[in-house]
């Protein structure tokens, strides 16, 4: 835990649900919802909490992908990519039930954005790494008010 301000940081960054790249991190989301618990548990003020779970909330359009073939092609109709959501129903149901302050994301690149569950702000800045783009949110806050939320690349 890193204290920012008044606020708790639980960093849980190094766990996701599967995904069709079968990364040495990831886990079922029963899983994943179990550990997320163990942290989340020793959090005196969870509503003060800012949480930093790599993955997105499921169905949040932070949590957008390409949805695959069996080869692993993105599937193209009429003419656009097919995106289905691909976040962690795990991290979804912590954050509704806990309702943290704010909710830091990543994982999914395509998919950048910000936006609430509930009274929590959920952001994913989303990168392209391919083409040199690393995107981040800058975000300013007073008590339990935020002041600024830009996102902001280079």
């Amino acid at each position: 835990m890193v204290k920012v301000k008044s606020f708790k940081l639980t960093i849980l960054t190094r766990w996701v649900n599967p995904s069709p790249w079968k990364t040495a991190r990831e886990e079922p989301d029963e899983k994943l919802e179990e550990r997320l618990e163990s942290y989340i548990k020793d959090l005196e003020n969870k509503e003060t909490a800012i949480f930093n779970l790599h993955a997105p909330p499921f169905q949040t359009k932070l949590d957008e992908a390409p949805l695959l073939d069996a080869d692993l092609n993105p599937i193209i109709r009429g003419g656009s990519t097919v995106m289905v959501p691909v976040g962690s129903k795990a991290v979804r149901k912590v954050i509704e039930k806990y309702k943290p302050f704010i909710s830091l994301h990543g994982h999914i690149h395509e998919s950048s954005g910000c936006m609430k569950i509930g009274p929590t702000h959920c952001v994913n800045p989303g990168s392209e790494y391919a083409e040199g783009i690393l995107r981040a949110y800058l975000i300013e806050f007073t008590g339990t008010k935020i002041s600024k939320l830009q996102r902001i690349e280079g």
